[in-house]
C-alpha cells in the first residue's frame, strides 16, 4: 500500500508578473521552479491538479544511473546528486536514500550487455559492479533462485514518490 500524497497547500491567485512560470507541478517542474527561485528569479509554478500527485506520484521511485543510455547518462548522475543535497537544502525530507541498485538475470546476452554498460559507465566516472554467480544469489537470496550474475551499482537510490 503507498503513503498517502502529502497535500500541498497553493494559491488559486495568480501574481501579474513572474520571470518564468513552470507548468507542471511533478519532479521535473518542481525542481525547475526551486533552482530558478535559488537564482533570485519570481517563479509561479502552474498545476492542473494536485502538486506532486499527478505521474511523479506514481512511479517507482528509483533514482538511478544503471544502464542508462549514454546520452541520459550525465543527466542521471547530476540527479542524483541533486537528490543528495535537497533534503539538506530545503530541510524537507524526500525520502531519498543511496541504497544501491541491484539487476539479477540467468540470460547470458543480458549478462554481456551489463558488461558492455560497465565498462562504458567506468568511463562516464559512475560505480557499478559486475556480479558473478555467488554474489549475485547471495545477493538476491530473498528470491529463493539461484543466479548467473547480476550488476549492482552502490551509488544508485530511490526517493520516496509520497513526497
Amino acid at each position: 500500500m503507498r503513503a498517502p500524497l502529502q497535500q500541498i497547500e497553493t494559491s488559486g491567485e495568480l501574481p501579474r508578473t513572474a520571470d518564468a512560470v513552470v507548468i507542471g507541478g511533478g519532479i521535473v517542474g518542481i525542481f525547475a521552479a526551486y533552482y530558478l527561485a535559488r537564482r533570485g528569479m519570481k517563479v509561479v509554478l502552474v498545476e492542473k491538479g494536485r502538486v506532486g500527485a499527478e505521474q511523479s506520484s506514481r512511479n517507482w521511485g528509483w533514482c538511478r544511473q544503471q544502464n542508462r543510455d549514454a546520452r541520459e547518462l550525465p543527466m542521471a548522475t547530476r540527479s542524483l546528486d541533486l537528490w543528495q543535497r535537497f533534503a539538506p537544502e530545503t530541510d524537507e525530507d524526500t525520502g531519498f536514500r543511496r541504497c544501491g541498485l541491484l539487476y539479477l538475470s540467468n540470460d547470458d546476452a543480458e549478462l554481456a550487455g551489463w558488461v558492455r554498460w560497465r565498462d562504458f559507465a567506468r568511463t562516464a566516472g559512475v560505480t557499478t559492479h559486475m556480479l558473478d554467480s555467488a554474489e549475485a544469489s547471495e545477493r538476491g537470496r530473498a528470491t529463493g533462485r539461484t543466479w548467473k550474475g547480476g550488476v549492482f551499482s552502490p551509488t544508485d537510490g530511490t526517493a520516496d514518490p509520497s513526497r
